[in-house]
């Protein structure tokens, strides 16, 4: 090139600046007029070919609080470069400010008398490197969020050197500071899985991912830990096993705890269904029969009777004797069938004014020994089993007369109220009361708190009336105190209500 004549080696000389692959500029002056500016310099400004001439302040001036300036007059001032790596430069690109990353260079150009006349522009656009790179940093603090979100410990291990080196948390399940060596590992490992945990290293190679539940004993404390990891792809990184570990002690606990639920539940469900059973036995074996019999007889009293028609009045007493047995024997029949269809969901209209009314009529004799006033006020109609409403409040009343006070009058009453859209209903009387410590053992099956002597019984009634009430989803309670009557709220959700 020196064999060259000058022009033409001026014109070489642009022609390569011109073609550089990278932007290259020359300013000169405060104002950094712009002398020379190559293609890629031109399309960085963003500003159209026609800047050659122009002030550099002028083409760009949003760059005056990006202290760009300030550095090139620096080095205009002083004589001595300026680097820059990596720098954001904010650029209007067609009429939109736009950001841009640039490794780029001012150097000072001498004139023949050593003094700086201006300054040569040379950068690399690495805009897509740095928002690469920014997506990559913002990926990995996603992934470290989720995996302390998830109480993880990441970790590795290699095989080759026997160590294993792990997030804060994953050393933590240890009660470590600082990496932990393989064979320790292998020594707190629950004797009992310790070759569940070296089959898995060694069949990583084979099966591909490392997965394992093991257990591992810290300063007598046994804890469940999830291993799940794989072969590191990186080249430089042969043998090494990356992956999450993970706390499961109190999920093992969680499981066991439901498990032990489980089984409880199914015996409680098999007595309940033995008892059920035995329930069922009771009445078609101990009931019916004397139930035939008084059905016989009030058969065989009904026509005795009508053939003198001098004695109306124990044709009517037969006649109450022959519906109450009747009653009876489809009260029985109900039950039987309910309990040997094994509690199926049973849907009806049950009006309950009706069946208050059918429980007064069975239970006429005791009202009349009692003396007894039950009062009701407009009850609704609800969905549920008619059979099972009926035996819930036969229970109820049956038990208010049955502890009644002596020589008092029974008075009971049956109130219903809507509350936070729950139907209430309340079953209350004058009778001797409830103690407080038997306000929840009543409902215990065979639970009596008086003597047959006192009182006769099974002590299944209130038992049964609870398993009613929950069967269509209520709850049943007793909320007086000894000495002030009994009163049982029975609350029901509202789409019970028909």
């Amino acid at each position: 090139m020196t064999n060259l004549p000058e022009s033409m080696r001026e014109s070489v000389l642009r022609d390569v600046i011109d073609t550089a692959p990278f932007p290259i500029g020359v300013y000169t002056g405060y104002n950094m007029k712009i002398v020379l500016a190559n293609k890629c310099m031109i399309k960085t400004y963003g500003k159209g070919p026609d800047v050659i001439g122009t002030n550099y302040t002028e083409i760009l001036p949003e760059l005056k609080n990006q202290e760009i300036f300030e550095q090139l007059r620096e080095v205009l001032h002083t004589g001595r470069p300026f680097e820059a790596k990596n720098a954001r430069v904010d650029i209007v690109v067609e009429g939109i400010l736009k950001p841009h990353y640039f490794n780029y260079n001012f150097t000072p150009i001498f004139d023949v008398e050593g003094k700086v006349y201006g300054v040569m522009n040379t950068a690399a656009e690495v805009t897509e490197l740095n928002v690469a790179r920014q997506q990559t940093i913002e990926i990995e603090k996603r992934l470290r969020l989720a995996v302390d979100a998830a109480q993880l410990g990441t970790f590795e291990i290699d095989t080759d050197k026997g160590t294993i080196t792990g997030s804060k948390r994953f050393l933590s399940f240890f009660e470590k500071d600082s990496e932990i060596s393989l064979s320790d590992l292998n020594g707190l490992i629950y004797t009992e899985d310790l070759a569940l945990w070296q089959d898995a290293l060694k069949n990583l190679t084979r099966m591909g991912d490392l997965n394992c539940e093991i257990r591992a004993a810290v300063n007598d404390t046994l804890y469940w830990l999830r291993f799940s990891g794989s072969l590191s792809e990186s080249d430089n990184k042969e043998n090494i096993i990356v992956g999450i570990a993970q706390d499961i002690t109190q999920q093992k606990k969680n499981a066991q705890e439901l498990l032990q639920l489980v089984e409880q539940r199914t015996m409680e469900l098999r007595r309940s269904n033995d008892d059920l059973k035995q329930f069922g036995h009771v009445i078609s074996h101990d009931l019916k029969e004397p139930v035939r019999k008084i059905l016989l007889f009030s058969d065989i009293l009904k026509q005795e009777t009508a053939k003198g028609q001098q004695m109306p009045r124990i044709s009517q007493y037969a006649n109450k004797l022959n519906k109450s047995a009747e009653r009876l024997t489809e009260m029985i029949d109900s039950i039987l069938n309910y309990s040997s269809a094994g509690s199926p969901e049973v849907e009806e209209e049950v009006d309950l004014n009706e069946t208050i009314e059918r429980i007064k009529e069975d239970l006429e004799i005791k009202i009349l020994e009692k003396s007894a006033v039950i009062e009701h006020s407009k009850l609704p109609t609800v969905k549920g089993s008619k059979i099972l409403f009926h035996q819930l409040f036969y229970n109820l009343i049956a038990n208010s007369l049955k502890f009644s006070r002596e020589s008092f009058d029974s008075r009971i009453k049956i109130q219903c109220s809507t509350d936070e859209g729950n139907l209430r209903i309340t079953v209350s009387d004058n009778g001797i009361g409830i103690a407080p410590e038997n306000s929840i053992k009543i409902f215990n099956a065979f639970e009596r708190l008086h003597s047959k002597d006192q009182y006769e019984g099974t002590g299944l009634g209130l038992s049964l009336c609870k398993k009613i009430t929950e069967r269509h989803n209520g709850q049943l309670k007793n909320i007086t105190a000894d000495g002030s009557g009994a009163v049982f709220e029975m609350t029901f959700p509202s789409d019970i209500l028909s």
